[in-house]
């Protein structure tokens, strides 16, 4: 297994003369020096973006202080454990993404499939710590933990940072790039700051939100893919960021639907593909309706309808009662059956 992976980001290119300062904050952070000056770079967006970029960065707070005198301006960061604590995390946080790894990933499968399992992965196996999220006050070293790879993989209780962070954390280690984006969300679960990954399949980016695939399930057991490998487009219907700083994902040939031959766009081939589960017996069915079809204007008064009639067109099994859902800003559905003979 790779062991990280070194790449510069756009932000770091951006930068231009910049980049001296972030490499110096970089290496203070590593070194666990008492600061590094900042000159007149944004303290704030600059060591963000040094701990999203190094995952691996767990040991320090998001909260720091900026000394200033005549002569320098420095962040001063926050180290959360002494060095023998530090020491003893890191080893059960390698230990943890090796058990990860070995569970989740081997030689025969696709770049898609990796990114596909870890997103599964972390899906069922964190929760999201509400407590974390909406605290207020100082934050103590537990809540800054669930900003980062310890909340994530350790404790498995975290925000949407610890999400990303420990995505990135785990694709690094299997050679996979992975970006943890900095922006904003604008859905029915969330409005304000927010995090989540742009991945590297065969040469194309897309965009994965953990988060939000947990949060949108009725549980953690339940698949949800409605954030898994969107195009730029798709994504920015409830999430924004700085685009400027972040590899551009164009298209989405990997995206979840797409490969699995679920995106539909009228009626008939709702139907059709609504029947074709119903025969295989398909414990939860997904579908995402493509944007700008006849079938996004008929959805929400034919869905009933649609299950009704594929129901019935079935010669040994039908559907009796049944849940649905899905996530409107991004046009997936779930129906969830229950079987009759």
């Amino acid at each position: 297994m790779a062991q990280g992976m070194e790449m510069n980001s756009r932000y770091y290119e951006n930068l231009g003369a910049g980049r001296k300062t972030y490499d110096a904050v970089l290496d203070c952070l590593k070194n666990h020096r008492r600061g590094a000056a900042v000159g007149g770079q944004p303290a704030v967006e600059l060591l963000t973006a040094v701990l999203q970029e190094h995952p691996e960065i767990f040991y320090v707070a998001q909260e720091f202080a900026v000394s200033v005198s005549l002569l320098k301006r420095e962040v001063v960061p926050r180290y959360l454990y002494s060095a023998s604590e530090e020491e003893t995390i890191r080893r059960r946080l390698e230990d943890t993404a090796q058990e990860i790894l070995q569970e989740c990933i081997n030689g025969h499968q696709s770049d898609y499939d990796k990114i596909k399992s870890l997103h599964d992965y972390l899906k069922v196996h964190l929760e999201y710590d509400t407590d974390a999220a909406g605290n207020r006050k100082p934050k103590d070293r537990r809540s800054w933990e669930a900003h980062n790879i310890v909340g994530g993989l350790l404790h498995r209780k975290c925000v949407c940072e610890g999400y990303s962070k420990s995505m990135k954390f785990l694709c690094d280690r299997i050679g996979l790039e992975c970006w943890v984006v900095s922006g904003t969300g604008s859905g029915a679960l969330e409005q304000g700051p927010h995090s989540w990954n742009i991945v590297n399949i065969n040469g194309y980016y897309h965009h994965v939100d953990v988060t939000w695939d947990h949060q949108y399930a009725e549980s953690s057991n339940i698949p949800n893919y409605g954030y898994l490998n969107l195009c730029d487009e798709e994504i920015a219907k409830d999430h924004t960021w700085n685009r400027r700083h972040y590899p551009v994902c164009p298209s989405d040939p990997y995206n979840y639907f797409r490969v699995n031959n679920s995106l539909i766009d009228t009626r008939a081939q709702l139907e059709t593909f609504l029947y074709n589960c119903f025969q295989m017996e398909e414990e939860y069915i997904m579908f995402k309706v493509v944007r700008g079809s006849q079938l996004e204007r008929e959805i929400n008064g034919c869905l009933q309808d649609s299950v009704r009639r594929a129901s019935g067109r079935c010669r040994h099994v039908s559907v009796g009662n049944y849940k649905y859902g899905g996530i409107p800003e991004q046009l997936t559905f779930f129906i969830q059956p229950e079987y009759r003979y």
